[in-house]
């Protein structure tokens, strides 16, 4: 693998520039702007207290390879990683499932549960990652209790782009990608591909071989069925007027990947793997200026997803417990509006409708369940500036949920009519800032948010239990306190902290997973978030970032139960300095305080504390070719971030990055 690795970045690296030898072409991105949710125009957006941005130059510096490995450095998300293999992303405690990820505007989630597996999203033609921490504007629709992740591709600048970029690590585990855009007159267009290959990561030299009725099922070294392989492509044309722009973009996304068995008595063992794992989008997005000072944008899209997920009753995988199919797909559009009606004030408005569609074969020869859904929302926000230091922004919406039809589902009517009412829900959002001078800048928000139930969630068990014992689930509701100051005494140096409270009602929960989903009395969520970066002239530079949650649930009795995989406290930094001949070393540190999760039974375990450090070199050759050597958990540590899944020993990473002069 590493050699093949080599020899194709090579044959790029000696094509590439011949190709564009008569047109010479500069690496040249900028963001997708059809993609976002916002409309800016002229006048700079108010932003809640807790919002950052990665850029593309950072995660490809980084070798990170999904947008997982993106996103996880930021304060106030953490990452888990358990028994399906699959990446988890928590926004202040919060899961991915009350996340609204979005990509150029499209809601990536599959619909039963909610999510998407993030590991499986690439980077290659994605230009920002921006995470909002709680208080999302009511623009941006439903289900984005915790907060909104939105990826945005790239699109050509004036100049047009060409970016490679391969790594292999010492196992022969490689990735490679490429992403190229260009303008022709008014026309632009932009493509991506990429593939990434693994026969499985290097364990910790301080793993433990695990064994389980004189069974061994890891035995350390090379983890057992954890090797991975994905092929992913995007492909964006548009055209622009004075006044106007149309674009339609298409991406796809086909991988396989296995999953780890758990590593400890304490966890139920199970023997599974994903032999298909497959998502396509289409999207059609345009925008037109209706008069100087009023703007519409839409999109309509269609996102296909895919899986297959086979359980097997031993390590060996040679006998077949069952095999489950997912088809499904969901469709739908948005519509949004700006009128800049005079210089104080801006008036902004969005539509939404999704429906989803999820089938479910729980073996090859079972009929297909089927359900159906849709979700509108419209809202109205106001942007108030009576000072140039001064923004007040406030925003209501109303959003519905109707649950359309549901097939071949073994439960009780009456139980299914409690299960499948609609349900409609008021929000809104308030947001104050105020920068008295370049340097400092003081934001208040109040917001007021809610996130439906998933399909799995309303019927998960359900045909266990008679209709007596099924009650409605209502959505979840949060009111969202959040402050924040920042302090940019000069250009190298800038500092933030922001805190918050979220008073959730309604979360759904089930103590135990024989059990029914159901609304709990209550939720909080109560932390701060601090950050610090520096980036001085003689080379120095430094970013740290630390997070304090305290998320907790209500239970019988009125005691406080800790809600899982939320670490109390965690810090990240990283330091850096660049020589003057163009290499720049920088070691970093993550720091996770202990967490809680529980067993099958509803049972507390430890989930115990972590450091892991890594350092990372970075060389400027020239002609377009920079070099990054990188060795990840460098002491090798033996750690999880849930019980049972021990993650990567200290692994070594050679990238090549090339982009076009």
């Amino acid at each position: 693998m590493f050699r093949s690795s080599v020899c194709i970045f090579a044959v790029l690296l000696c094509v590439t520039p011949s190709l564009f030898a008569q047109t010479p072409v500069a690496d040249d991105r900028v963001v997708y702007e059809l993609g976002q949710i916002d409309i800016v125009g002229a006048r700079e957006k108010a932003e809640p207290p807790a919002v950052s941005e990665v850029k593309a130059e950072t995660f490809d510096q980084k070798l990170d390879e999904s947008v997982v490995e993106a996103v996880q450095r930021e304060p106030g998300i953490v990452v888990t990683v358990g028994s399906k293999n699959e990446p988890q992303v928590l926004f202040r405690g919060m899961f991915q499932e009350r996340i609204l990820v979005l990509y150029d505007g499209v809601p990536m989630a599959a619909p039963y549960y909610g999510d998407l597996d993030m590991s499986e999203l690439p980077l290659e033609g994605l230009e920002s990652i921006t995470a909002t921490r709680g208080n999302a504007s009511v623009l941006y629709g439903p289900n984005a209790l915790g907060g909104v992740l939105s990826l945005v591709s790239a699109k050509p600048g004036e100049r047009g782009n060409l970016r490679l970029l391969t790594s292999v690590d010492q196992e022969g585990n490689y990735s490679a990608r490429m992403t190229h855009g260009r303008r022709l007159g008014p026309w632009y267009y932009q493509v991506s591909a990429g593939t990434r290959q693994s026969d499985g990561w290097r364990m910790s030299d301080d793993f433990e071989s695990f064994v389980e009725d004189s069974v061994v099922i890891e035995d350390g070294d090379v983890r057992d069925n954890a090797d991975f392989s994905q092929f992913s492509a995007e492909a964006k044309v548009g055209r622009e007027w004075e006044k106007a722009e149309l674009a339609v973009s298409g991406s796809y996304v086909d991988a396989e990947k296995g999953i780890p068995p758990a590593t400890s008595p304490d966890v139920r063992l199970q023997y599974w793997e994903f032999p298909t794992w497959k998502k396509a989008t289409a999207t059609a997005a345009g925008r037109v200026a209706l008069a100087e000072a009023v703007e519409v944008r839409g999109n309509l899209f269609y996102h296909k997803y895919d899986n297959v997920l086979k359980a097997y009753r031993n390590l060996e995988h040679t006998s077949l417990r069952y095999e489950s199919t997912y088809d499904d797909y969901s469709t739908g559009g948005m519509l949004r509006a700006s009128w800049q009606a005079s210089n104080k004030i801006t008036l902004r408005s969005a539509l939404h409708l999704l429906m989803d569609n999820h089938r479910a074969q729980g073996n090859p020869d079972d009929p297909w369940e089927e359900f159906v859904a849709r979700t509108y929302a419209a809202a109205l926000e106001g942007e108030l500036r009576p000072a140039a230091s001064l923004a007040l922004q406030l925003g209501v919406s109303q959003e519905w949920y109707d649950f359309d039809s549901l097939e071949n589902v073994e439960a009780d009517a009456d139980a299914v009519t409690e299960r499948t009412r609609d349900i409609a829900a008021p929000a809104f959002s308030a947001l104050l800032t105020y920068a008295p001078s370049l340097e400092h800048r003081l934001t208040a928000a109040v917001t007021k948010r809610n996130r439906f139930p998933t399909m799995n969630q309303l019927f998960a068990n359900i045909e266990e239990f008679a209709a007596e014992d099924v009650t409605t689930i209502d959505p979840e509701q949060a009111m969202q306190y959040s402050v924040g100051y920042e302090f940019r005494p000069q250009v190298e140096l800038a500092a933030g902290v922001a805190g918050f409270y979220y008073d959730v009602k309604d979360l759904i929960e089930r103590p135990d997973r024989d059990a029914l989903f159901a609304n709990i009395e209550k939720a909080s969520f109560t932390g701060a978030e601090l950050w610090a970066s520096y980036r001085g002239p003689s080379g120095l530079d430094a970013t740290v970032n630390g997070t304090l949650v305290d998320a907790s649930n209500e239970v019988a009795d009125g005691e406080e139960q800790d809600l899982p995989y939320v670490p109390d406290y965690m810090v990240q930094a990283e330091v850096g300095y660049r020589f003057g001949f163009g290499t720049r070393i920088a070691p970093s540190l993550t720091y996770r305080g202990e967490a809680v999760e529980y067993n099958d039974d509803g049972e507390p375990m430890t989930v115990p504390s972590y450091t892991v450090m890594d350092v990372r070199l970075h060389h400027v050759l020239g002609w377009g070719v920079t070099l990054t050597l990188q060795a990840t958990n460098l002491l090798d540590s033996d750690y999880v971030q849930e019980i049972g899944y021990p993650l990567p020993g200290r692994t070594i990473r050679l990238g090549v990055q090339y982009a076009l002069e």
